[in-house]
C-alpha cells in the first residue's frame, strides 16, 4: 500500500507512457457533505462519483456512437463496413479480457477473489465465439492496436505490483460493456438481421432480466472488499485511468475509419 495513497506505477516504459493519463487533474468544486454521514462512502459510490464524467464521455465517443447508435447508409457495402468495425472492436476487447483473465491467478485465495472471479467478468470465451461467428476465427494477438496493447500491459502490471487495482479495471469493464450491453446487442442484431444471440454472446452474458440483480451483487462485493482508505483512493484513480485508456482505444479505432466522421450523433442513452 502506498503510504500517501498515490497511485503506484511500476518502473517500466509502459508505465511511463501511462503516467501522463493519471497526472493530477484540476480540482473540482467540493461536493457537499452527505447528510448524517458517519464515515467514508462505500467504494462503489466513490467509483461511481469519481468516474461518472469519464464513463459518459466513453459512451459518447465518436467510434461507439457511430458503431452502435447512428444510422448507417450504403446498403450491403455499408453493412460490410460496419461489420468490419464491429469485429475490430471485438478484437480489442478480446485482448483486454484475455489480459484480465490471465491476471486472475495472482488474486486466487485473497480477499479480492469473490469479486474478481465472478463468472460475469470472464468474457474472453464469449468474445471468441462472436469473432468466430463473424470471421471464422478468433485471432486477436496481432490485430490489437498500440493503445489496446498498452491497456493490456497496464492490467498485467497492476496484477503483479498492486492486485487490488484490478478492481478498477473490473469496474470500468462492467460499466462500459455489461450494464449497457443489451442495448448494443439489439442494435447489432437489427443492423445485421441476426438471430437472437448470434454474434452478440459477449453483450448477452448477463441475462437482461438478471442485470439489476447482478449490479447489486457486483456493487455489494466491491463494498465488501477489505481495503483501507488509501487503497480505495488508488482504486478510484486507477478506474479513471482505465476509462481514459478505453477512450484512447476508441479514438484510434475511429481515426480514418470508413463511415465514421465527426458530426451530430444519436443519443446513446
Amino acid at each position: 500500500m502506498s503510504a500517501t495513497g498515490t497511485l503506484r506505477l511500476p518502473r517500466t516504459d509502459v508505465a511511463a507512457r501511462v503516467k501522463r493519463l493519471v497526472e493530477p487533474q484540476p480540482q473540482r468544486p467540493a461536493t457537499p457533505p452527505r447528510a448524517e454521514s458517519t464515515g467514508p462512502a462505500p467504494l462503489s459510490v466513490l467509483l461511481a462519483e469519481g468516474t461518472a464524467k469519464l464513463a459518459e464521455q466513453a459512451e459518447r465517443s465518436l467510434f461507439i456512437q457511430s458503431l452502435f447508435f447512428d444510422a448507417w447508409e450504403g446498403g450491403i457495402y455499408g453493412q460490410y463496413v460496419r461489420a468490419q468495425h464491429y469485429v475490430s472492436h471485438l478484437r480489442q476487447l478480446h485482448t483486454l479480457y484475455s489480459a484480465f483473465e490471465a491476471a486472475l491467478p495472482n488474486v486466487m485465495g485473497t480477499t479480492l477473489t469473490p469479486l474478481l472471479l465472478l463468472p460475469e467478468l470472464r468474457l474472453a470465451s464469449a468474445l471468441e465465439a462472436d469473432l468466430t461467428y463473424f470471421c471464422g476465427e478468433s485471432r486477436t494477438d496481432t490485430l490489437a492496436c498500440v493503445e489496446t496493447r498498452l491497456h493490456a500491459e497496464r492490467i498485467k502490471e497492476v496484477s503483479e505490483d498492486a492486485p487490488h487495482l484490478l478492481v478498477a479495471h473490473a469496474y470500468a469493464r462492467c460499466a462500459l460493456d455489461v450494464f449497457g450491453g443489451h442495448r448494443r446487442a439489439r442494435r447489432i442484431t437489427d443492423a445485421f438481421e441476426l438471430a437472437e444471440g448470434q454474434g452478440t454472446a459477449f453483450y448477452g452474458t448477463v441475462p437482461e432480466a438478471g442485470l439489476a440483480a447482478f449490479r447489486v451483487r457486483f456493487h455489494s462485493r466491491i463494498d465488501g472488499l477489505e481495503l483501507d482508505e488509501d487503497e480505495a483512493r488508488e482504486v478510484v484513480q486507477e478506474a479513471r485511468m482505465a476509462f481514459r485508456l478505453h477512450a484512447l482505444v476508441c479514438d484510434e479505432l475511429a481515426r480514418g475509419a470508413t463511415g465514421i466522421a465527426a458530426g451530430p450523433h444519436a443519443d446513446a442513452r
